[in-house]
């Protein structure tokens, strides 16, 4: 039987919009970065990525006409988060980068284990919190779920990655708020999530000088530094910005423009107009991710619609808030905009999924 070609559009032209123009602005973020600080031909950066990219629409496709049923299928998905954990754990039997063990070197390529475990532990989750939906919610079925969550951003945040494990708890929080479990269960893991985020923050040094001075800039200026240069770049850009190509702040202000403040750079360089494009963009995925969630007839597959789509509201969100100096400074990537590899493939790839599902979306 030929398959059906009705997927969501909008979501579709959305996503490759945003692809081409983070492209274009990584190129200028990177291009000093990648000859001043690593050596590298100027284009390095926006090279990879581009080609990361090509690889991911290719997956995208292949997504989208997948049988919906895999991607819901119990041991493919739990084989998935088992090699996800495989490689998060493998990060350690390598040297650190950056003082941390977030990536693993697989045949000159890095990969960020924790970007792959996220997307697998959501599909997971759409699967176990279905099943204990429509049980009552057992409590044998609840503690599969604090067990597989729990060891996966133990791990996450042992790397340390306290950005990433945070995210997934929210996603986490979220997908089981909206799965219909009662807030009586839900109020116990918040609480001991939220008091082991505490105890992260006060139990490092580094983390807690960030806190301090987000609440009081004059507590530790070097902590600071980051979210001041951020807002310096965004005031700066005004209505159209410094022109393309032209920012100051990627000259070494900002210690990482091409991937914790790409936001800001936009807003230097493209101005307001650029910021608002970039979030009309993302907020056209979430709204029509949301939108494909809420016309799935089926529970388990509108959990895991909805799952991808709050994991990248919420990314997008902090990114940029962290950037407006709304939180304390946080290596969070923009999704589709901001250099990573392992990020953009998983982020098509979860719009590949999206646009699978989107073609049983009810009109």
């Amino acid at each position: 039987m030929p398959i059906r070609q009705r997927f969501d559009r909008l979501l579709l032209g959305a996503t490759v919009l945003q692809t081409a123009i983070g492209l274009a602005i990584l190129a200028s973020a990177s291009w000093l970065i990648a000859t001043e600080r690593y050596g590298r031909p100027g284009s390095y950066f926006v090279t990879w990525q581009a080609a990361t990219a090509m690889i991911g629409l290719g997956v995208l496709v292949v997504c989208m006409h997948l049988r919906s049923s895999l991607l819901t299928d119990r041991r493919l998905v739990a084989g998935a988060l088992a090699a996800s954990w495989v490689l998060l754990l493998a990060t350690f039997a390598q040297a650190p980068v950056a003082a941390t063990h977030r990536w693993i070197n697989i045949g000159g390529v890095s990969l960020q284990p924790s970007v792959l475990a996220r997307l697998a532990l959501i599909m997971l989750l759409a699967i176990l919190l279905d099943e204990a939906r429509r049980e009552g919610w057992p409590w044998q079925r609840l503690a599969v779920v604090a067990g597989i969550c729990v060891a996966t951003t133990a791990i996450v945040i042992f790397e340390p990655d306290l950005g990433s494990a945070a995210l997934m708890l929210v996603v986490v929080g979220a997908m089981a708020f909206v799965s219909g479990m009662p807030l009586k269960l839900l109020a116990a893991p918040a609480v001991f999530s939220a008091i082991a985020l505490v105890a992260a923050i006060l139990g490092s040094p580094y983390r807690l000088a960030r806190v301090r001075a987000f609440f009081d800039s004059g507590a530790d200026s070097a902590a600071s530094w980051q979210s001041h240069q951020s807002l310096v770049a965004i005031g700066s850009g005004g209505l159209l910005g410094r022109g393309y190509g032209s920012g100051m702040q990627k000259l070494f202000f900002l210690p990482e423009p091409h991937t914790d403040f790409i936001f800001a750079i936009t807003g230097e360089e493209l101005g307001l107009m650029g910021l608002l494009t970039l979030l009309a963009l993302s907020s056209i995925i979430a709204w029509r991710g949301f939108v494909i969630a809420g016309r799935l007839e089926d529970s388990r597959r509108a959990l895991l619609a909805f799952g991808i789509t709050i994991a990248f509201a919420i990314q997008t969100l902090i990114h940029m808030i962290v950037c407006l100096d709304l939180l304390p400074p946080k290596g969070i990537p923009l999704p589709l905009v901001s250099y990573g590899k392992t990020e953009m493939v998983v982020t098509l790839v979860s719009v590949g999924i999206l646009l699978n599902l989107s073609r049983e979306a009810k009109a």
